[in-house]
């Protein structure tokens, strides 16, 4: 291949951006990359995945493993360099199949092909993984109904794990994932049952007791790419280091700051601990596109990161102004919303508002019911991961997927109909969270033939239960035809809209009590002073705050009032949060 012309090319694409340029065509074997929102990581991903293919820096029989936690982005990274890779090889003598050269999957679906092809050596129900039924280990007794015959012992044993999971409970998954694979074993897979943390930890079991299966994934997968990896929770990782040999060319991308599933499991500070642990060489990326022509946005993106890199005394340069509406009621506020959202898409017709909140409670109701009485359109996305009517949704997907997979593995369009009918017989509420997520389940299910047509069967398959499996539904949000959209920061996580509002931005709401305001000692004036005792607390609503702001790609607007509506409903006084007073942040209040 002429490289010569390949590297000419992606300096063009690339605008002479430097530090993307260093990341695509470095020869360095260990890298990780500190990827903000808006700073061009994909781009930069498919161009340096593109480069080491050109190459031939995966040689055959070699392959490229690209792994993710989110099922939705390993599925954006596979279209991506699907579609992109031809391209930015047309001209130079590509005579590869990509398929042939790398896998692009999620943890689970990388889980999954290593069980279905040797997880007969556990139990033989893995040849047929696809078609086992998930069970949700969480709760004790939730189990004990729904598995006949299950202990309350063995039943313990599976939901404490998952919660040490869910805790990042490293001593204890390492003490007791062994009983939890054995009870898996024993207890459930001969019903036909397995949990979703077992899909992982199966794997990781397959791979340490075999060493001859360990040593073929090890060499197969020469170079392994992780994207999105300050997500990644105790078992992927464990996974993922059984893989990783002194000889692995390792390439990992994240954000320390987009760290917002903490609550779910993700590794806190597993940035910088892998960065000394695997002896990786770190390259920041440090140009925002998405901002490039607005430079309160700008400095706004900056500043809030300088925080976050040195809480108790941010280095701050240039102060940015922010869009900031303050009123003296609730109800005025949320007058305001409808009034901002409307003049907006009056201005911009081909654009859409999200409206983010940092939790649900009586604000945001307040805020609906506003726009209810107005007849305002707009999308009801307030899904929360520990939701139990949304975990509930996608588990009877799953469920009702599963059994008809049971009879004709082929997903079709026929069979996706009678998917979405066999939930409606099931689901019959009329409230605007099932609404909006029968909506979700059918645009997502159209994207399986349109934007997905390019995957197998088998791929199709597991990105679908992959979807549900990981309550990944609302990850579709982006896709609905409503002009507005109300949504809770963390279901937006990953999604874009062009204007964003974020509305609430009092004590006691943004953050919360329970997320700082409880333990910051700062008394009614909400100034917050950083100190050592509270920075842990600090940088997770940091990390919210970040990622509600990075979701605009044009502008972001605040807004607060000066009386709340508290647990009882009642009006008290509230004070302008603190996070809109941190250094380097100014607003004159309209």
């Amino acid at each position: 291949m002429n490289n010569s012309i390949i590297e000419e090319k992606l300096r063009e694409s690339h605008f002479g951006d430097e530090k993307q340029l260093e990341i695509i065509f470095s020869q360095e074997s260990r890298l990780i990359i500190e990827a903000p929102a808006g700073y061009g990581k994909t781009k930069t991903m498919v161009s340096k995945i593109a480069y080491m293919l050109a190459s031939n820096q995966i040689p055959y029989p070699k392959r490229l493993l690209a792994l993710t936690f989110s099922v939705n982005a390993a599925y954006k990274i596979k279209k991506d360099v699907t579609q992109n890779i031809p391209i930015i090889l047309e001209g130079t003598k590509s005579d590869f199949s990509i398929s042939d050269k790398m896998l692009v999957t999620n943890y689970h679906g990388f889980a999954r092909r290593i069980l279905k092809r040797y997880g007969y050596k556990i139990h033989t129900s893995l040849i047929e993984i696809e078609k086992l039924q998930s069970v949700d280990d969480s709760d004790t007794k939730k189990l004990m109904q729904s598995i006949s015959g299950l202990s309350y012992a063995n039943a313990e044993i599976l939901s404490n794990f998952n919660t040490a999971v869910k805790n990042v409970s490293g001593k204890y998954v390492k003490e007791n994932i062994d009983s939890y694979n054995t009870t898996v074993i024993k207890e459930l897979l001969p019903l036909k049952i397995i949990p979703y943390n077992a899909i992982l930890s199966l794997a990781f079991k397959l791979l340490t007791d075999n060493s001859v299966i360990r040593n073929f994934y090890q060499r197969l997968y020469s170079t392994i790419l992780v994207d999105e990896y300050q997500d990644t929770n105790i078992l992927s990782y464990v996974l993922l280091n059984s893989l990783f040999t002194e000889k692995s060319k390792i390439i990992l991308m994240g954000d320390t700051l987009q760290r917002i599933y903490g609550f779910i499991g993700a590794i806190p500070n597993l940035i910088s601990h892998s960065e000394e642990q695997f002896k990786l060489n770190k390259i920041e990326l440090n140009k925002n596109y998405r901002f490039q022509h607005n430079k309160q946005m700008l400095l706004l993106d900056s500043n809030i990161r300088k925080n976050a890199e040195t809480p108790t005394s941010p280095n701050i340069s240039e102060i940015a102004k922010i869009e900031f509406s303050v009123f003296d009621s609730q109800s005025l506020e949320a007058e305001y919303l409808i009034n901002q959202s409307l003049e907006l898409i009056e201005k911009n017709p081909d654009s859409k508002i999200a409206i983010l909140v940092k939790q649900r409670g009586n604000n945001i109701n307040a805020i609906i019911d506003e726009f209810n009485d107005k007849e305002v359109a707009f999308f009801y996305g307030l899904f929360t991961d520990d939701d139990p009517n949304y975990l509930k949704f996608n588990r009877e997907c799953l469920f009702e997927f599963i059994e008809l997979i049971r009879i004709k593995d082929q997903v079709t369009k026929k069979m996706t109909t009678s998917l979405i009918n066999k939930i409606k017989s099931k689901i019959t509420n009329s409230d605007a969270l099932t609404n909006s997520l029968f909506i979700l389940l059918e645009i997502f299910l159209s994207k399986v033939f349109t934007d997905f047509s390019f995957l197998s069967n088998d791929e199709k398959v597991s990105l679908i239960k992959d979807t549900f499996e990981s309550y990944g539904l609302k990850q579709y949000v982006e896709f609905v035809e409503a002009k507005i959209i109300i949504s809770t920061v963390h279901g937006s996580k990953g999604l874009e809209w062009d204007f964003v509002i974020l509305p609430d931005m009092e004590a006691f709401s943004f953050p919360n009590y329970y997320g700082l305001c409880g333990y910051c000692g700062c008394g009614t004036n909400c100034n917050l002073n950083v100190t050592k005792e509270i920075e842990n607390r600090f940088l997770e609503e940091l990390s919210v705050f970040y990622v509600a702001v990075t979701r605009a790609r044009k502008q972001v607007y605040f807004s607060a009032s000066k009386t709340q509506l508290d647990f009882k409903n009642q009006n008290v006084s509230r004070n302008i949060s603190c996070l809109l007073k941190l250094p380097g942040i100014e607003f004159k209040a309209k």
